[in-house]
């Protein structure tokens, strides 16, 4: 017996339960009852090592079996620990061993403990290098308590007993940990239950045994003196958490998925997009392989408990979310390549699941001791905005229970959004020195923009919506912005700010630096942009305020050294790639992707500004030294050390960037279009939204100050619109459109009108085919004069009308490229006549049919064509009172046709008509000539 350890005062009844277990567990392996490997474990499995300190530190279970160090002896069927550097034994490290989100047992049979140390006394822990783990001490006062780090808190959560350690004394102790609680036994020398709530417990990463008898992060220090009989550990099958997210559900929240014509396309072949590509895929590369393969190729299961990772939660969940989000938009777009990875697709699906998944069913809205809302765990509407952006694109890859998991997490976050937050307040005092919200406020909006997408039949969307666009304009607002009248997406800004976090000149100040990095922050708000486009919605203008102001102060401002670090210029230097930072930068001094998805948003978006090298020259300038970087390393990693990034998540950081760029070129490598709507209705179809505007203009003073005519028209074809696009097809819409279109050409040159011609223009050009077509009669007589209207023309352009070849008048149409012109026919025409509007390779016809029209009888003295004899005193070519010759055939005898001036085809009518009245009816046959624009 060890001279430290007093002899043992053995307890009334000492139970042998690790043996007992010990047994049982051995002839459950031998019987095929649990697994015999945690390297083939499957979901379901039971992990259990029991360790006899008897002679030695073998497992009597498994194949796990202990180190012993020199200053450790056996004795009396026990292990005798001296309270010194060596007197450690170590058991090699099993995660399948450590707390779960199942059932967690620690056992200690006949801990007899010596005297007191003066210091904490580690009987048995797991306490890493990285300050996680567990650990069962005995305190300086001699008292027994159980130690665990917890997700989301920065101290050990510790659970006390009562029960003090008494030198010589043996006891049983077993603490049992089941999610949310904590259960503490001890028998032997005292019969104590202690039960407490605890959260996610935080593991012991691998990087450290699992010792005994000795026990801070190194394993230099709390050491034990005393015995050990022995140790068991247990964890029983892993419970996958996803069926908790749908009890957790208040209702179900139908999801929007991404519009598939989005996203069915090629992927556009332009230099930008294409270096965009390149460096999206080298990042994948490197976190479908290298990334993959040190986090999670050994996590058995589908559910992978992220949070118990990692102490801080940022670096448990924020580089995980950040690289899904990376996989999850090559997948969705086309640009994930197996060949580049070695990874199947199929494979890639299954690890966004796992990883997005298992993030989501830790939130709080899920857990109670989980992650977030943003308003007590700042930053976890980012990851939360990550980890729903990558579900909701390969939404149908997810089970009806982690979609739960995914929109209760996402929906939580936007319910319980915190306010926007301002570095000057309205006054324009600096409130928080150093730290701009600018960075906080956008990340926000990001999560709030996808809630109202995904979800747009949940009660709160709206709410989702406006906080979204209410944070991005406080995000990127300037001391100017709190007194201006200018109204974004229906919000007048002097109404609205109460403060302002970006500089008059468009930069920012954070970590008390004029920060170039967190001037690229407007990202953020672009998050929401690109998540609008998904959804087939145009994105807000609000997504995209004042970051032209910014991007100038990138390209143009100018920073004088002194005051600011040498060598002075402009933070893009002319005509290079490099960046100066005029006040340093705390991050380090390799950052070309991070700017270069602020180039791609600069010239995708036309947010440019004024400046004098185009946005897009600077972005493949900042590309190309991306790719480089990504070129120096077969994994396709991007920073070779601290000093070119210091962010512990830097990598996983650039994939996502990466993804972002190349997704904002896949959209929208085209014609790109933003909306101004105030989002006054809850409609989600970009037509119909933008014509909120025109009702609005419709409710102005001006309007009322037009013709009640003019009102009606237009009105009448604005409502036939908005019918045709709810109810009707895409040539009804067309249809009406150019008929609105019309009416409001009609209606004049009244300001009102011309506002409503650009609007209706604007939400054509971005949401409707618009070929050009002339609108005119259908029929017609020659020598008419007919209305031409002509819709989907070249904007205020003068287009020759022809008729047959023969031009006969001019039209020239608005900026919305319609118009109207008077076109008389030719008195000669006939048959079908066609009419052209030509300006050349702008042109459109149509086909007139021309009436025939009788000939006349210029001896039918009631034909109206007939002239009157200038001979005749009554001037109107009837009989005379002295029965002269009327008819000019000298005979003058009563009962001739032709005499009474009466033609037979009058004569004929005459009968049908007498026919008619005969059989008590009337046939009136009226023709109709529809005229447009008589």
């Amino acid at each position: 017996m060890s001279p430290h350890v007093p002899g043992r005062h053995p307890s009334p009844s000492r139970p042998h339960v690790s043996r007992t277990i010990a047994g049982a567990l051995t002839a459950a392996l031998a019987l095929g009852l649990i697994a015999a490997s945690p390297a083939t474990a499957d979901d379901g499995d039971v992990f259990s090592s029991t360790w006899e300190l008897e002679t030695d530190a073998s497992d009597s279970v498994e194949d796990r079996d202990g180190e012993v160090l020199d200053d450790v002896t056996f004795a009396d069927g026990s292990a005798q620990f001296s309270a010194s550097d060596d007197s450690e034994i170590r058991l090699p490290y099993e995660r399948n061993l450590e707390p779960g989100n199942g059932e967690w047992v620690l056992e200690l049979t006949d801990v007899v403990p010596g005297s007191r140390t003066g210091s904490h006394q580690a009987v048995a822990t797991s306490r890493s290098s990285n300050n996680q783990g567990w650990a069962l001490y005995i305190m300086p006062n001699g008292e027994f308590r159980f130690w665990s780090r917890v997700v989301g808190q920065g101290q050990w959560a510790q659970f006390p007993t009562g029960v003090i350690a008494q030198p010589g004394t043996s006891y049983d102790i077993t603490v049992t940990y089941t999610p949310g609680s904590l259960t503490t036994e001890i028998s032997g020398g005292a019969d104590v239950t202690v039960t407490g709530e605890i959260g996610i417990p935080l593991i012991n990463s691998g990087n450290s045994p699992i010792r005994l008898g000795n026990g801070d992060d190194l394993g230099d220090g709390f050491f034990y003196r005393g015995s050990l009989g022995s140790i068991s550990l247990t964890s029983s099958p892993r419970q996958e958490p996803w069926a908790a997210c749908e009890a957790a559900a208040d209702t179900a929240m139908p999801v929007a998925t991404p519009d598939a014509s989005v996203l069915d396309h090629a992927i556009p072949t332009d230099e930008l997009t294409q270096l965009s590509l390149e460096a999206a895929q080298n990042a994948n590369r490197y976190i479908t392989t290298t990334f993959w393969d040190e986090e999670f190729a050994a996590e058995p299961g589908e559910y992978i408990p992220l949070s118990r990772r990692v102490g801080a939660p940022e670096y448990a969940l924020r580089g995980v979310s950040m690289a899904a989000v990376n996989m999850s938009i090559l997948v969705a777009t086309g640009g994930y390549d197996p060949e580049d990875t070695g990874v199947t697709e199929d494979e890639v699906r299954e690890r966004i699941v796992r990883m997005v998944s298992s993030a989501a069913a830790e939130h709080r809205s899920n857990n109670p001791a989980g992650w977030g809302p943003e308003a007590d765990r700042w930053q976890a509407s980012l990851w939360a905005y990550y980890n729903g952006f990558a579900a909701w694109l390969l939404w149908d890859d997810f089970s009806p229970a982690q979609q739960a998991c995914v929109t209760n997490m996402v929906a939580m976050e936007a319910d319980q959004m915190v306010d926007p937050e301002y570095y000057r307040n309205a006054e324009g005092t600096i409130v928080i020195p150093g730290d701009t919200k600018a960075e906080e406020n956008t990340w926000r909006s990001s999560l709030s923009g996808l809630a109202a997408t995904m979800m747009p039949e949940a009660a709160n969307s709206d709410q989702w919506r406006s906080d979204a666009i209410d944070l991005a304009l406080a995000g990127w607002a300037t001391p100017q912005d709190v007194d201006s009248s200018e109204v974004i997406n229906g919000r007048a800004l002097d109404e609205m700010l109460t403060g302002s976090n970006v500089e008059s000149d468009g930069t920012v100040e954070n970590h008390n630096l004029m920060h170039p990095i967190y001037m690229l922050a407007f990202d953020q708000n672009v998050n929401s942009a690109l998540t609008q486009q998904l959804g087939g919605q145009q994105p807000a203008e609000a997504f995209f305020h004042n970051i032209d102001l910014t991007y100038e102060a990138f390209v143009d401002l100018q920073f004088d050294s002194p005051p600011w670090q040498a060598p002075g210029g402009t933070i893009y230097v002319p005509g290079e790639s490099s960046i100066y930072y005029p006040d340093g930068n705390d991050w380090g001094s390799t950052f070309p992707l991070y700017f270069a998805q602020g180039d791609v948003i600069a010239a995708t978006y036309d947010v440019g500004g004024d400046v004098s090298t185009p946005p897009a020259v600077w972005a493949e300038r900042h590309l190309q030294d991306a790719i480089a970087l990504q070129d120096r390393f077969e994994d396709g990693r991007t920073y070779l050390d601290n000093s070119e990034s210091n962010y512990g998540l830097r990598e996983e950081r650039t994939a996502q960037i990466a993804a972002h760029t190349f997704l904002t070129r896949f959209l929208n490598a085209g014609q790109v279009c933003t909306t101004d709507r105030p989002y006054t209705s809850d409609t989600d179809d970009a037509l119909l939204g933008e014509l909120e505007i025109v009702r609005e203009l419709m409710a102005t003073p001006e309007w009322e100050e037009l013709p009640a005519d003019v009102q009606d028209a237009v009105a009448a074809a604005l409502a036939d619109l908005e019918s045709a696009r709810t109810d009707g097809t895409d040539e009804d819409v067309q249809t009406a459109l150019r008929s609105l279109q019309l009416e409001l050409v009609a209606g004049g040159d009244a300001g009102v009108l011309t506002e409503i011609r650009t609007v209706v223009a604007q939400a054509q050009q971005c949401t409707i085919d618009l070929p050009i077509a002339i609108t005119a009669p259908g029929e017609a007589d020659a020598g008419d004069e007919i209305s031409i209207g002509l819709t989907g023309g070249e904007p205020d352009t003068e287009y020759r009308l022809l008729v047959d070849g023969e031009e006969l008048a001019t039209l020239t149409t608005g900026a919305d490229g319609a118009g109207r012109a008077m076109l008389a026919l030719p008195t000669g025409a006939a048959g079908t006549v066609t009419v052209r509007a030509d300006a050349g390779e702008s042109w459109a016809e149509a086909e007139i049919t021309i009436d025939a029209v009788d000939p006349t009888d210029p001896t039918d003295p009631t034909d109206p064509g007939t002239p009157t004899d200038p001979t005749d005193p009554t001037g109107d070519g009837g009989p005379t009172g002295d029965g002269g010759d009327v008819d000019g055939d000298g005979t003058g005898q009563d009962g001739d046709l032709a005499d009474t001036g009466t033609s037979p085809l009058v004569a004929v009518l005459a009968v049908l008509a007498s026919l008619a009245l005969f059989g008590g009816s009337c046939l009136l046959i009226v023709r109709r000539r529809l005229n447009a624009g008589r």
